[in-house]
């Protein structure tokens, strides 16, 4: 019936006028707004901004934490969407105190990716009925610095990589997503320097090929993004980097003109994580991490018995030693 619906509303969307139909955009809302008006955000959209989620010093305190590590690298690499221009700091969490513990850690983000992923199910053992949930873990942090002269990317979903499939929805039904993105912008994000583009509505699509126009541009909105505000999205909603065509004579004396972007996306907690954390970071380094952070890099049991260590769940193993 979905389906029927969706293809019903296609066909009254097409016969309309130009100027008739209205104009796709992204909500800009205040972290101080209540959760459910963030989520009702995600579910008609499948992105929304938070226009207040951190400031301008916490920024410049990121940006301080990874700029060594940018410069550290003299070109970029060719990988999946990146073409080669684009320097990128993976393994972002043990580089930057501020993205793991002020960022990724942030309670508004955590609450959404608990919303959208925790699984909760019900089970039997005999006679009894047992509910256990598998709280969300984190897939990927990582800083991309994208400089003048990089293309703009194909539009895409990024849970691509989990061979996620979807189906034409009308509305959108909880545990839909293995995946739940958030963008905070080094620098103040434009059409210029590259924004985010993106399809609100196209979380509720299925596989078949989208129309994007002839201009690659029907329903696209460019994400401008000032810094203190961040963008949060759905791994099924189609995006990618805009186009950064040429300098805007914006870098400081001695430095190299970019956009710079940090990128989290967390993972529902039965899915393999695009960044295998439990390799990448030491355990010295992981004891010195929030309870949180430690529990999402997979150091916690999902319950019933996934990522155990000797039959126990592995936090233990940050006690020992």
């Amino acid at each position: 019936m979905a389906y029927f619906l969706q293809q019903a509303r296609r066909v009254a969307w097409s016969s309309l006028g130009e100027l008739d139909r209205p104009s796709p955009s992204v909500k800009r809302l205040s972290r101080s707004v209540s959760r459910l008006a963030l989520i009702e955000a995600l579910e008609q959209d499948g992105c929304v901004i938070i226009k207040d989620f951190t400031n301008q010093a916490t920024v410049d305190k990121a940006n301080d934490e990874v700029r060594p590590w940018l410069d550290q690298q003299d070109t970029g690499v060719t990988v999946g969407a990146l073409q080669g221009k684009t320097r990128t700091v993976t393994r972002l969490i043990a580089k930057s105190a501020t993205v793991r513990e002020q960022w990724y850690a942030d309670t508004l983000y955590q609450d959404l990716c608990e919303h959208f992923l925790a699984l909760e199910t019900t089970h039997w053992y005999g006679a009894r009925p047992v509910t256990t949930t598998s709280h969300p873990l984190l897939s990927i942090a990582i800083s991309f610095d994208i400089p003048p002269g990089t293309e703009a990317q194909g539009l895409h979903r990024d849970d691509k990589n989990h061979h996620a499939r979807h189906h034409p929805a009308d509305e959108y039904t909880k545990g839909r997503d293995v995946l739940l993105g958030l963008f905070v912008p080094g620098v103040d994000t434009t059409v210029a320097n590259g924004a985010t583009r993106v399809v609100p509505g196209s979380h509720l699509w299925g596989d078949d090929q989208p129309d994007f126009g002839c201009d690659g541009d029907k329903g696209v909105v460019d994400v401008e993004l000032q810094v203190g505000e961040a963008l949060i999205f759905l791994g099924s909603l189609y995006h990618g980097g805009g186009a950064y065509k040429k300098p805007l004579g914006t870098a400081k004396e001695g430095t190299r003109e970019s956009r710079t972007v940090y990128a989290m996306f967390s993972c529902t907690g039965v899915s393999r994580q695009e960044e295998i954390s439990f390799l990448s970071y030491p355990v010295e380094e992981v004891r010195t991490y929030s309870p949180l952070v430690q529990d999402r890099l997979g150091w916690k049991q999902s319950e019933p018995n996934l990522g155990w260590v000797d039959l126990k769940s592995p936090e233990f193993l940050l006690k020992s030693g």
